[in-house]
């Protein structure tokens, strides 16, 4: 009986340090390499966080655990301090590390074929309270119809319809 209580008191313990969170969502937004060598290739992927709360969020680092297509990419960390508003939205890049060759040819093709399903897993460590917030989501980045509009370059040249000044 002893031991069943002193199970149960660790497994409230454990709940209360570490929670899912309501009002905080993460959700992948964008996915870019850089850096590929021989033995290491770089991803950094643009997270969105949400703030559902009337309350800003405070955080001094962040783990994130990221899938693709169900498979496991790895893990990206950041310990830059990070505040989301009340009722708003930041992006975080979150950079991994591919460490093989054989890592990088098996996403290469599920990043090019710009649509895929993903998984995020984060751990956000607070400023103002003690233990960490959790938040994972899971969707499908298409970005297929995503074709980023180049600004206008602006020139002083005359438009070739004009007529010539005369002096």
């Amino acid at each position: 009986m002893k031991t069943l209580f002193s199970l149960a008191a660790c497994a409230l313990l454990a709940c209360g340090c570490s929670r899912q969170t309501p009002g905080l969502s993460v959700r992948l937004t964008n996915v870019r390499f850089e850096n590929v060598t021989v033995f290491e290739t770089t991803a950094v992927f643009t997270l969105r966080l949400n703030n559902e709360t009337p309350k800003p969020m405070k955080f001094t680092g962040a783990a994130h655990k990221i899938y693709l297509n169900g498979l496991y990419i790895g893990s990206g960390l950041s310990s830059e301090p990070l505040e989301v508003p009340r009722l708003g939205s930041v992006t975080q890049p979150v950079t991994v590390h591919l460490s093989n060759i054989a890592m990088a040819t098996r996403i290469k093709p599920i990043i090019e074929s710009r649509s895929f399903d993903y998984r995020v897993q984060s751990v956000f460590y607070g400023e103002s309270w003690l233990g960490r917030m959790h938040a994972e989501n899971e969707g499908r980045l298409d970005l297929k119809d995503f074709t980023p509009t180049p600004e206008p370059a602006e020139t002083n040249a005359r438009p070739t319809s004009a007529p010539p000044q005369s002096q």
